[in-house]
C-alpha cells in the first residue's frame, strides 16, 4: 500500500514531476512572471520555544522565545501560506546566498485582501523555501494538460486522458471485455469437456 501523498511539494520535486513537458527552473520563473502557478512557503508556528547554542569558545548561550498571540476563538493557523506572483518571482530570480524580504502572504491560494496578512518586519525567503502544494500542482496540470510521461507512454496517455476520446474507448473497453469473456467462457467449457484447447 503506498504512502499517503504529500500536502506540498520542493519545487525540485515539480521539475522532476514535469520533466518530460520540458520543465526547469527558468519554466517556474516564467510562470511565476505570467501568475500561472501559485507558488507558497511554510510557516513554522513553533510557539514559545528555546534555543541553546555552543560557541567555538565552548560558550553557551540560551535564547528564549516567547510568542504573544491575540486571536479571536475561531482563528486557525495556516502553515502553508501562498506568495504573490511578483514576490515568487523576486525568489526565483535570487542568487545564491540571497534571502528575499516578503511583506505579505496569504492563507488562501485565492490571493485576495480577506486572506492576506502583511508584516512590519519583513519574512526572508530562499529559493529552497518555495513549494508548490498538491492542490495547485493538480490544478495546474488539468488546466495546461501537463505531459507526465515519454515518448509513446507519453502519447499513449494523452490520448487515453483526452475528453473526447472517451466514448470510443469505453467501446474499445466493452469490446475488449467480451472477448476476453467469451474466450474465458470456451476455455472452461473445455476444460470441463477433458478436451485440450
Amino acid at each position: 500500500m503506498p504512502l499517503p501523498e504529500k500536502d506540498a511539494f520542493t519545487l525540485e520535486e515539480i521539475i522532476a514531476r514535469w520533466r518530460f513537458a520540458g520543465c526547469d527552473r527558468a519554466t517556474l520563473l516564467d510562470y511565476a512572471r505570467r501568475d500561472l502557478l501559485v507558488f507558497s512557503v511554510y510557516l513554522r508556528d513553533l510557539g514559545h520555544h528555546r534555543t541553546i547554542k555552543e560557541t567555538p569558545e565552548e560558550r553557551i548561550t540560551t535564547t528564549h522565545s516567547v510568542v504573544f498571540k491575540f486571536t479571536s476563538p475561531d482563528y486557525k493557523w495556516h502553515s502553508i501560506r501562498y506568495l504573490a506572483a511578483e514576490d515568487a518571482r523576486r525568489i526565483l530570480e535570487s542568487k545564491s546566498g540571497e534571502e528575499i524580504g516578503v511583506g505579505g502572504l496569504y492563507s488562501s491560494a485565492d490571493r485576495d485582501k480577506a486572506s492576506g496578512t502583511g508584516y512590519l518586519q519583513a519574512l526572508y525567503f530562499t529559493y529552497a523555501d518555495l513549494l508548490v502544494t498538491r492542490t495547485e500542482r493538480d490544478r495546474f496540470e488539468t488546466s495546461h494538460k501537463v505531459n507526465l510521461a515519454s515518448g509513446t507512454m507519453g502519447k499513449a496517455w494523452r490520448l487515453l486522458s483526452d475528453s473526447s476520446n472517451q466514448k470510443a474507448l469505453s467501446i474499445i473497453g466493452v469490446a475488449f471485455a467480451a472477448i476476453f469473456g467469451a474466450a474465458w467462457t470456451v476455455f472452461l467449457w473445455w476444460s470441463k469437456s477433458g478436451t485440450t484447447p
